[in-house]
């Protein structure tokens, strides 16, 4: 198992996964970060193998300020790939969770090949988000499928976005409940959450939780909330580019007091209070194929907003485990936040339970492992 973080959605998701797979009695060696945040797992060894200055270091800091950041840790990951075509060698199948850069996990895909490896890869998205080496990743995205045995997605939705000569040999095996995640950070009381964030204890709170990135929705976000005389909003992430591109708006005197952020990585016991404190958690996201947030949202036992877009709207039952918004616009989500609100702690409660009851119904990873495994026998069979 390929998973080059260490940290964050795709690592929850490998931990899980891996944990599940040796369960089935697979032998997993997961190459990783070498500052990894997984726990022991019997029959799961992991290598890190991957080295990052990260953001968060002095060093790193520097590295950014000089905008060669990224470049750095690419010269890193590349003098990582031997590394990783060495344990390939020594496994029967390669599974690789995405690529962080994908030029880069085209180079480390052609030397595994190279070296006779069998490779599946799991999409978690099958967008790219716009910069200028847009059209560049997508041209990549196409060579790997041809490259990879098989492609994973998550979503109905995600298959139609892949390229006309990826879509035969991809498969759908949903994106795993997040209950056992949400369960690590402890139990955290909801009155006692909103009074150290200083938030009325009967105020609609609605959450934006994970990355904070352009295309996440923050701007349309607070814009509805804007227009939603006290609904409180809490922001909890790392910031890429959201809290900046939105920084008038959360200066701004519409929803003075109302906005409380918390920047940076959070581990699951800051996340606990997070979700404690909110009675639903919001994603009006631009683009989307599945989102980990919102099975950590269900994990929590809490209700989503959603977008009516992507995979999403296949994860959400409307008036039962969330609320789907009409069109993907402020105005569309103002109207959906309004009723929200209005429905009060006891209906988004009722929702949150019904939500951590689906995840554990179509989303549970033993069954997610299970489907997993017996694609890498197909694979391995030459089916």
């Amino acid at each position: 198992m390929v998973e080059q973080g260490g940290r964050g959605g795709e690592a929850d998701y490998s931990a899980q996964l891996t944990r599940e797979l040796a369960a089935l009695g697979w032998q997993v060696v997961l190459a990783s970060a070498d500052d990894h945040l997984y726990d022991p797992v019997d029959g799961v060894t992991v290598r890190g193998i991957f080295h990052y200055t990260r953001g968060h270091s002095s060093l790193g800091r520097l590295l950014r300020r000089a905008r060669i950041g990224r470049l750095a840790n690419g010269m890193r990951f590349l003098a990582a790939v031997p590394r990783l075509v060495a344990l390939a060698r020594q496994a029967d199948i390669v599974h690789v969770q995405g690529w962080e850069f994908a030029p880069l996990g085209l180079i480390a895909t052609v030397c595994l090949r190279l070296s006779g490896a069998t490779i599946v890869q799991t999409r978690h998205n099958t967008f790219e988000r716009g910069d200028s080496l847009t059209q560049t990743k997508r041209t990549v995205w196409r060579i790997l499928g041809v490259l990879t045995e098989r492609t994973i997605v998550h979503t109905q939705a995600d298959i139609e976005r892949l390229p006309p000569r990826s879509r035969g040999r991809a498969v759908v095996i949903p994106h795993g409940n997040y209950g056992d995640l949400a369960r690590s950070g402890g139990v955290a009381d909801r009155d006692d959450a909103r009074s150290r964030l200083g938030i009325p204890a009967h105020s609609p709170v609605a959450l934006m939780f994970g990355q904070l990135r352009t295309d996440k929705g923050l701007n349309d976000l607070l814009a509805a909330a804007s227009r939603i005389g006290g609904l409180y909003l809490l922001i909890g992430g790392e910031e890429l580019g959201a809290l900046a591109a939105a920084r008038s708006q959360l200066e701004g005197p519409e929803l003075a007091g109302r906005v409380i952020v918390r920047e940076g990585f959070l581990d699951m016991t800051e996340a606990a209070k997070l979700f404690a404190a909110a009675d639903a958690v919001v994603l009006p996201y631009e683009v989307a194929s599945q989102s980990g947030v919102l099975l950590l949202a269900y994990g929590f036992e809490r209700p989503v907003i959603v977008y009516p877009l992507g995979g999403l709207i296949e994860a959400v039952v409307d008036g039962e485990t969330g609320w789907i918004c009409s069109r993907s616009d402020p105005l569309a989500l103002a109207e959906t936040l309004a009723d929200f609100a209005a429905a009060g702690w006891p209906e988004c409660r009722r929702r949150g339970v019904l939500a951590a009851q689906l995840a554990r119904e179509r989303f549970g990873w033993p069954e997610i492992a299970r489907r997993t495994s017996e694609l890498y026998g197909e694979v391995l069979a030459g089916d």
